[in-house]
């Protein structure tokens, strides 16, 4: 795996160079917050196209949440910086000194710290280790001795350590428009766990040693300048005190030093910048099409796809409908035929009587066969036939019986043809009954409909795929009547059953927006970046093509841009401007809509002259 660190002002050509030259198919791409990749959406585009024809698996790691999201809508594995690896953290520190070295260290620096002043001052003030004065040569010899050994043994900063004031990032205007304050780092901050073992203290049996020597020669060398400590004083004092010179010297170099380091180290300024924003509209014609497997950006089309679901459905429903019922009896008779050999022919409405009075007719004509003769017997002929009673009505619902003629009454066909019922007669009724109603057959179909259409939607919502997004206007229904049920029909209950099917077209949306965001381009100034957040489509008429597969996408896209501040020049303007200065520049910036400027220590009223000292954040309204 290899790790590519980026440079702030590093071109998105030369980061894509480096991404050729590196042969290993892993790699880490630590993206600081300042760098001209965020500038622009394109740059990571171009930076996604490019790893990916390279086959390189990058993994991007960025300051802040909203650069990890916009990389991520782009398509990268994104990590937070937080997240680095700590091996990767160390290649860019000095290496780390082993844990004896570092004892070594914070020994010699607390024996530094705690060794007795009375030596050094002894010797500064002329006193002689054997008890007698220098001379004022000697004296100066051995101040001089002392200050190179001081210098000598000076402490030494740990190796992660820096005295220059610590560096800060400043805030630029982020991808997609997105402004807001970037978190500082400080250059050179050591690991914690090596903060940790760098401040462990010694042992105590080391630092036992250590005080117990140190202490014993200062009680020595105490013993030593006991009896000269009277002498020293006399003779200085009759040298007319020369400490009192270096005592004031020493003081108005102190002050002159906390002057220099409070006008070189103190003085900060932090500038805040809300940048000039407007707003872009143009309209847009994208059609998608089910015949397309990919995006084609040079005609603004985009593929489809076709999802379809089928649901039926049968519901039992009561029939409110009613009308007045006369119903005739009905049922089934065997005419015979034992007066001759001849066929005989009855007309429709010849009448059948029982002995009960009833009469029965048949509906049409018929021809009843001749009857034959079998050793000079006679044997009748039969037919069936339908017949319905004269008069509506539950009367005539008679058990079988023996029915006559009444048409051959007086003639000796009355005997030789009759009839007979093997069955009841039935279906004999007058009253009121319950029928299917105009009203119950359209109230039911609206009820099943409905139904079935709540069942589909839940069912077409199931099999969308999450990266898909349904077509405005884009769903068509079939509906389908499968029972046999009519009007009128003379029933108490009734069940309808239906069949809806839905075909419906979906699409990538994120297709649209990249057709949206290439067409926007044309439409903003170099010295202009989109704020991808504020972007609205309005969808207008959506024009089906059922028959191709095609849709006709009319759109009108609305969206803000923001200008680009050129922070590094900035800088370089304003060091050294007074404030009334650097609001007049600010001012006549036309991409700067308003800005703050802060300056700290409070009586600082000018721009320090270094411009690390100079912090400006972006912001957005």
């Amino acid at each position: 795996m290899k790790t590519i660190y980026l440079e702030p002002d590093e071109e998105i050509i030369s980061v894509i160079d480096r991404l050729t030259q590196t042969e290993t198919k892993e790699v880490n791409l630590v993206v600081p917050a300042g760098a001209q990749i965020w500038q622009n959406s394109i740059n990571l585009r171009l930076l996604k196209r490019e790893a990916d024809n390279l086959g390189k698996e990058l993994t991007l790691f960025v300051p802040d949440d909203l650069k990890a999201e916009l990389a991520e809508k782009v398509g990268f594995m994104v990590k937070r910086e937080k997240n680095l690896p700590i091996e990767l953290i160390r290649e860019e520190r000095e290496p780390i000194e082993t844990e004896e070295a570092e004892k070594k260290d914070m020994i010699g620096l607390l024996v530094e710290e705690l060794k007795p002043e009375k030596e050094t001052d002894s010797l500064l003030k002329g006193e002689s280790i054997e008890g007698g004065l220098r001379s004022d040569k000697e004296t100066s010899l051995v101040a001089q001795e002392y200050e190179a050994g001081k210098k000598k043994r000076g402490f030494r900063w740990p190796s992660w350590h820096s005295k220059e004031p610590r560096k800060k990032m400043v805030d630029i205007v982020q991808p997609g428009g997105q402004a807001g304050p970037i978190r500082r780092t400080e250059k050179n901050s050591p690991p914690q766990q090596f903060l940790n073992r760098r401040l462990k203290r010694p042992s105590v049996d080391v630092e036992t040693e250590v005080f117990r020597s140190r202490r014993q020669e200062a009680n020595e060398q105490e013993i030593l300048m006991t009896g000269s400590r009277t002498r020293a004083i006399s003779a200085m004092g009759r040298a007319g005190r020369p400490w009192q010179k270096f005592l004031i010297i020493f003081i108005v170099l102190t002050f002159l030093l906390a002057g220099l380091v409070s006008y070189l180290v103190l003085p900060t300024t932090k500038i805040s910048l809300f940048p000039k924003t407007e707003k872009v509209s143009f309209d847009l014609v994208v059609i998608g099409s089910q015949a397309l497997s990919g995006t084609d950006e040079s005609l603004n089309k985009l593929p489809l796809q076709e999802i379809k679901v089928e649901k039926t459905k049968s519901k039992e429903f009561s029939a409110s409908g009613e009308k007045v019922l006369n119903q005739k009896a009905r049922g089934t008779l065997i005419i015979y035929n034992e007066y001759s050999s001849s066929p005989q022919t009855l007309v429709a409405t010849t009448r059948f009587e029982s002995p009960q009075g009833k009469v029965f007719r048949i509906k049409e004509n018929i021809v009843v066969p001749g009857a034959k003769i079998e050793q000079a017997k006679i044997v009748p002929s039969t037919i069936e036939i339908e017949v319905v009673a004269d008069q509506p009505g539950a009367d005539y619902n008679i058990e079988p019986t023996n029915f006559t003629v009444p048409g051959f009454k007086g003639t000796a066909k009355y005997v030789g043809f009759y009839a007979k019922s093997e069955n009841p007669m039935t279906d004999g009724y007058t009253g009121k009954v319950k029928v299917v109603s105009a009203e119950d057959l359209e109230k039911a179909k609206e009820i099943l409909i409905e139904e079935l259409k709540n069942e589909v939607k839940q069912t077409l919502q199931e099999q969308i795929p999450t990266d898909l997004k349904l077509v405005e206007q884009g769903s068509k229904e079939e509906i389908t009547e499968i029972s046999m049920v009519e009007e009128g029909d003379e029933m108490d209950n009734f069940n309808l059953e239906m069949k809806v099917v839905v075909r419906a077209l979906l699409f990538q949306e994120e297709d649209l927006k990249t057709l949206v965001d290439l067409n926007l381009i044309s439409q903003v100034e170099e010295n202009k970046a989109p704020l991808s957040e504020s972007q609205q489509i309005d969808y207008g008429d959506v024009v089906i093509d059922w028959a191709k597969g095609e849709v006709i996408f009319n759109l009108h896209i609305e969206e803000e841009v923001v200008w680009q501040i050129d922070i590094a020049a900035l800088k370089k303007d304003l060091v050294g401007q007074s404030e009334i200065e650097v609001r007049k520049y600010l001012a006549s910036q036309p991409e700067i809509e308003k800005a703050k400027v802060t300056f700290w220590p409070f009586w600082v009223k000018r721009i320090p002259i270094q411009e690390k000292k100079i912090e400006i954040e972006i912001e957005m309204h």
